[in-house]
């Protein structure tokens, strides 16, 4: 297995064979780096495998993991030691060919068949990094996927420490979210406490009782890495002025001048302050009663004169 130590600005790359090999300042360990304690990290290497174990807290990505504690280290982590001294794991450039090349179909027909720790897939992943679980790597290929150690939950974890339904990965869109469920022991992603639903980005890691989780976002499909930009106008319509704002209109029903009775036809909508020159029907009621008050007084003279 290669690594990279990055140290005082120079990196050196390091190969190991399978078995265990000491890191720190010491006469006897494999791998002396001057200022650091004595046997502070044990490397485990089993193939493609590679476990670590400190005796003080090291920071890997953007985590302080506690000391003790087995962890798994995957393909394009770093671990941050005392003194700067940064030890990496390069990102397998193989295995990361082979996840694009598989589809979240084609793991769930494998899932029937094969253990979860074999599988590679562009879907997004959940890979247990410490606890019971340690090396398993879950697919997510749904929605909503929940956590816990319950036989109904969709990521069964084997931790006492974890709630039945613990936690659920929520998929919306191109993000993913996580939010905490019925549980005493609580979510925390990179030493945060989650208290309502949170983002999460490559490479964080979720903790769950004992267990911790590396979220991968896995490979997208070319059309969702594709940015998709607002265009400027073309230079002739970004050129022309607004057009100016109609004037205030009214509705006006046309009417029939010879018999006064409302015409069927449609509304016309005519500009302020026009209106049309023919009668209305209130305008017609006003001469007919003229015309009968000049008939009746016409009458009446008629009479007197008699």
């Amino acid at each position: 297995m290669h690594l990279d130590i990055i140290w005082n600005g120079a990196t050196t790359p390091v190969d190991l064979v399978d078995g265990s090999v000491t890191v720190g300042g010491g006469p006897k360990d494999d791998i002396r780096l001057e200022g650091l304690p004595f046997k502070l990290l044990t490397l485990e290497v089993d193939g493609p495998r590679l476990s670590i174990r400190a005796v003080r807290p090291v920071r890997v990505g953007k985590q302080l993991f506690p000391a003790h504690v087995a962890r798994l280290v995957l393909p394009g982590e770093a671990l941050t030691l005392p003194n700067d001294v940064v030890v990496k794991r390069p990102d397998d450039e193989a295995s990361r060919e082979r996840r694009k090349n598989k589809s979240t179909d084609f793991v769930m027909k494998e899932l029937l068949t094969k253990d979860p720790s074999e599988l590679e897939s562009r879907a997004a992943t959940l890979t247990c990094v410490a606890g019971a679980d340690e090396g398993h790597v879950y697919p997510l290929a749904f929605l909503d996927t929940s956590l816990g150690r319950g036989d109904d939950a969709d990521v069964r974890l084997h931790d006492r420490t974890v709630s039945r339904q613990h936690a659920r990965l929520l998929h919306r869109g191109l993000s993913w979210f996580i939010e905490e469920l019925t549980t005493t022991n609580g979510v925390y992603v990179n030493g945060v406490r989650v208290k309502s639903a949170r983002s999460l980005d490559h490479g964080d890691v979720l903790e769950l009782g004992h267990t911790m989780l590396r979220f991968d976002e896995g490979e997208r499909a070319p059309e969702e890495r594709t940015r998709i930009e607002k265009l400027p106008l073309p230079p002739a319509e970004a050129a022309q002025p607004p057009a100016a704002p109609a004037p205030p209109s009214v509705t006006v029903q046309p009417t029939d001048s010879n018999s006064g009775a409302e015409s069927t036809g449609s509304a016309v909508t005519e500009p302020l302050p026009g209106r049309r020159a023919g009668l209305g029907k209130t305008d017609l009621a006003i001469v007919v009663i003229g015309a009968l008050l000049v008939l009746s007084g016409l009458s009446t003279a008629v009479l007197f004169l008699r």
